[in-house]
């Protein structure tokens, strides 16, 4: 890889710094945790939500199974004290978010599975928008 050639000093320090300056930008957009994944490959179904100190159940066939092995187990009264089915609240969430999103121009059938489309319209648009900033943050580091 060539960052210059035939160039002065000071523009051979532009592109240098320039470089750097992309590759801190790369490395940066790279980054993300290991919880945005789940949310990625399971959307909001990754994440665990509670109400009232009782964890809140979308898929109430689960919630049936597990209701009766506590049943079998004898541990019905604790479960149903720390469990609850609400199927609605996960639509209503899903919804509404899906609402606010289609707000700003990402389409996306439902944030209860795969997001992995959603993913990608944003990344569309960030790569858009990234190229129009880091184009004005070279600009400004590279000008005297």
């Amino acid at each position: 890889m060539s960052l210059a050639e035939n160039v002065t000093y000071h523009e051979l320090l532009d592109r240098l710094l320039e470089f750097m300056v992309r590759a801190a930008i790369g490395e940066a957009i790279d980054k993300f945790d290991w919880e945005q994944e789940e949310l990625r490959r399971s959307g909001l179904r990754a994440i665990e939500f509670a109400r009232d100190g009782k964890a809140l159940w979308w898929d109430r066939a689960a919630f049936e199974n597990e209701l009766a092995e506590e049943l079998r187990d004898g541990t019905l009264d604790r479960f149903l004290a720390h469990n609850e089915v609400d199927a609605d609240f996960f639509d209503r969430a899903d919804n509404e978010l899906g609402a606010r999103l289609s707000g700003k121009g990402y389409k996306v059938p439902t944030l209860q599975g795969d997001l992995k489309k959603l993913y990608e319209e944003i990344a569309a648009d960030l790569s858009d928008r990234l190229t129009a900033a880091q184009e004005g943050l070279v600009t400004e580091v590279l000008s005297r």
